[in-house]
């Protein structure tokens, strides 16, 4: 049985996805974000069957990256694929009666939420845990820091924390899936829930279904080859490790420059 919510308790949604996200400032150094929670997919504004189809979908590709996947039927939804009338402004009227959910996202994701100016957008709560998953206490003032304690000997190679993406609210705007397959969509939905880290480059842009609202003549059918690669390697081995060794092992993996020195 899909788990569906109406449409109308979308911003309430919203804000339970994201509540209680400590600002965080990130490092270059710092993880790639990447879902270590049992993954249970959520459809807002299809009919029952369509919804039942992209759930299926989207816990496929799910598995097939090793991603854990809560019993279907009674979980509570943690991917939300949301089809609406203008996420840009849903956006906008979250933006004046939750505000507050914008000062806990980081400076890049604010700014690339609030610049997005196609169909298709996606609110990540992301959270830093310790390399075995254990919650860090949130910062309450300007003095007393966050501590966590775990048995680790120092390295380069491995950091001590992680960063989890707990939730992903991808919002589409119902006039622009005219003509697209459910199979398309979902895939879409699937990688922009599953990395926070997308190509950058207008080449591996082009090559992957990120670029499925992008205008072009001819869309991607679904998950390229390229996306297939890159997933996969994010989600090789723990999730600690440093950024940069993790962006050289995707470029490596995938035989392309991704990103933007």
């Amino acid at each position: 049985m899909t788990v569906r919510f109406a449409a109308l308790a979308l911003g309430g949604l919203a804000a339970a996805l994201l509540a209680a996200t400590p600002a965080t400032a990130q490092s270059d150094e710092e993880p790639l974000a990447r879902f270590e929670d049992p993954i249970c997919p959520g459809i807002v504004g299809l009919k029952v069957e369509a919804a039942e189809m992209m759930v299926d979908r989207i816990r496929a590709n799910a598995r097939a990256f090793g991603r854990q996947l809560a019993e279907a039927g009674d979980c509570q939804p943690n991917l939300i694929v949301a089809f609406i009338d203008s996420g840009e402004a849903f956006i906008d009227r979250l933006r004046d009666r939750e505000g507050w959910l914008f000062a806990e996202l980081n400076d890049a994701d604010r700014e690339i939420l609030l610049e997005e100016t196609g169909p298709a957008r996606t609110l990540l709560r992301v959270r830093a845990r310790t390399r075995d998953g254990m919650p860090i206490p949130r910062r309450e003032n300007m003095t007393d820091l966050p501590q966590s304690q775990a048995w680790m000997a120092h390295s380069r190679i491995y950091t001590a924390t992680r960063n989890d993406i707990l939730s992903a609210l991808v919002l589409v705007d119902r006039g622009a899936i005219r003509g697209m397959t459910l199979d398309q969509l979902a895939d879409y939905a699937s990688f922009r829930a599953l990395t926070r880290t997308l190509p950058q480059t207008p080449d591996t842009r082009a090559d992957s279904i990120v670029s499925l609202f992008d205008g072009a003549s001819t869309r991607p059918a679904g998950l390229t080859e390229f996306d297939r690669a890159y997933l996969a390697q994010l989600y090789t081995g723990i999730p600690n490790i440093p950024a940069p060794a993790r962006l050289a092992e995707l470029e490596k993996a995938t035989g392309r420059d991704i990103f933007v020195e």
